[in-house]
């Protein structure tokens, strides 16, 4: 009894495992046959940071600001950079990033103020070693070259037409003050106006109130002088 027991258990076993891989038969896979295809990577992905190669220059826009460098918590990034002659914008020599101290936070991309860096699609990063350094300029160094010429080029004409518009601006402005001048001196200078004749003075009357008291005749004056030494003698 226990042997067809357990060969009826051990059957039963079995075609319910079967069942479960004929039903696997008709569904969708869940799992993908790497590294003979690649993943799909949703828009979500991250990985170590790149820089971002532009259509209109065909190379990045990293000016060694240093803001990157500067704000990452985990002190994975270094920068240098110097300004080339005839150019504004300073360029970056060197953009290393170690990925084995990055975590991934992303506050190297928002403070970036030419939006030059992004998250990478790597995802097959592997390695005996922790030494993951990135160097982020070397996709970027062959055509070096021959974006300093156009850009150096760009540059002078963009100083020339500034120049040549402030000449112009300069030479309409002294035209402008010349034609005024000599407008000035042929227009006819105006006659000096006739000065205005001179008014009399009103009469002024004066009240009997505020007129001063006429003065005594001498000849009164003379007697009441005699009248006062007659007695006083």
């Amino acid at each position: 009894m226990n042997a067809i027991g357990s060969i009826f258990n051990g059957a039963t076993s079995l075609l319910k495992g079967m069942s479960v891989t004929f039903r696997a038969l008709f569904t969708k896979p869940v799992t993908m046959p790497y590294p003979h295809k690649e993943p799909e990577l949703t828009e979500a992905y991250r990985s170590a940071i790149e820089l971002i190669r532009f259509e209109e220059t065909d190379t990045h826009d990293c000016v060694a600001c240093l803001q990157c460098e500067q704000i990452c918590p985990s002190f994975c990034i270094k920068i240098e950079g110097d300004r080339p002659e005839g150019m504004k914008k300073k360029r970056a020599t060197r953009f290393d990033m170690d990925f084995a101290l990055c975590s991934l936070c992303g506050l190297c991309i928002d403070v970036c103020p030419t939006t030059t860096l992004k998250y990478s699609r790597i995802y097959d990063e592997a390695g005996y070693q922790r030494e993951w350094v990135h160097d982020l300029l070397d996709g970027f160094r062959e055509g070096e070259a021959a974006y300093l010429e156009r850009a150096i080029a760009e540059e002078a004409e963009k100083a020339a037409a500034r120049e040549a518009k402030r000449a112009a601006a300069a030479e309409a402005k002294a035209k402008k003050a010349a034609e005024e001048a000599a407008k000035a001196a042929a227009a006819p200078e105006p006659e000096a106006a006739a000065a205005p004749e001179p008014q009399a003075a009103a009469p002024v009357e004066v009240s009997d109130e505020s007129a001063p008291a006429e003065p005594a005749p001498a000849s009164a004056a003379a007697d009441s002088a005699k009248e006062e030494e007659g007695e006083g003698a």
